[in-house]
């Protein structure tokens, strides 16, 4: 007898559940009728969007990023709107996280900034995708900017995610904003040797280097009178960032070694000591008077 009263009871919890599941299906139906309409009003903006951009050439990094705050925009919102249809209040249910809410908000306004930031970069352009930039003290090639961070080719081959609104707050240093860029190759000689000799020696090194232009000319200057030489650079303009790195490397092996062919000396940091003679039968009186 116990047994079969416990198998009504769970055949009533059965019904039950069932008959709030069907109570339930129209508020699923509606939810789920609501995402598809936000989906497809996402599908139709970035369709004239894209084209719109495609007419007026705008950058395919500007696309993608408007495109994205279009597809979270609408799908948040839909979202929104079919949690609230089976029950679920999105900011109610937030609220009553507590903590995990709070770090939720934290979590919320700093992908916003970055976003934000990401916006500003997009504007004002201070760098392109290609560009040979400096960002957050790292150098390489920009790969993309993307609406949260902005990927930096090293010359190592390594990928840097940099946080596009730490970008925003840093130097940037853009070494593709104009179509020449000037290449500093420091070194130093001696103070005995003949200033103008050594710029003859070093502007004979490039004299035939094709990744060098001829306008403006390449000259050596004195840019300071150090502690035990006499520091000077080369400085030589070309039109291709992508050789900055290489050509330094290479014009400041070549200068050693038609310095050392010429004769001139490249001095190593030292320092000179004066030893002044001492009266040490004075310092003995004084020494023994005491």
């Amino acid at each position: 007898m116990l047994e079969k009263l416990q198998e009504a009871i769970r055949l009533l919890d059965v019904n039950a559940m069932f008959t709030k599941l069907l109570l339930y299906i129209p508020n699923i139906l509606a939810a789920t009728l609501i995402m598809i309409i936000f989906f497809g009003v996402y599908l139709l903006i970035s369709f004239f969007l894209k084209r719109s951009f495609a007419r007026y050439q705008v950058s395919a990094s500007v696309s993608d990023v408007v495109v994205k705050l279009i597809r979270y925009g609408c799908l948040g919102i839909g979202l929104m709107i079919a949690s609230d249809q089976i029950g679920i209040r999105v900011i109610t249910l937030i609220s009553t996280l507590g903590v995990a809410g709070l770090a939720i908000g934290l979590a919320a306004q700093q992908t916003l900034s970055n976003m934000i930031s990401g916006l500003i970069i997009l504007i004002d352009k201070p760098f392109r995708e290609g560009d040979y930039v400096v960002l957050y003290d790292n150098y390489g090639r920009v790969e993309k900017i993307c609406l949260r961070s902005t990927l930096l080719r090293t010359p190592d081959n390594m990928m840097i995610d940099l946080p596009n609104h730490k970008i925003i707050e840093s130097k940037i240093e853009n070494h593709s904003a104009y179509p020449e860029l000037r290449l500093r190759v420091p070194f130093g000689i001696a103070y005995k040797e003949y200033i103008p000799e050594a710029q003859k020696v070093v502007l004979d090194v490039v004299k035939d280097e094709p990744r060098i232009l001829s306008n403006p000319a390449p000259r050596v200057v004195v840019s300071e009178i150090g502690e035990s030489s006499i520091d000077m650079e080369l400085h030589v303009w070309i039109d291709d960032p992508a050789q900055e790195l290489d050509l330094g490397y290479e014009l400041r092996q070549k200068i050693k070694l038609a310095l050392d062919k010429a004769g001139i000396e490249i001095p190593f940091p030292h320092r000179q000591l004066f030893l002044e003679k001492i009266n040490f039968q004075g310092v003995e009186k004084v020494l023994g008077s005491s």
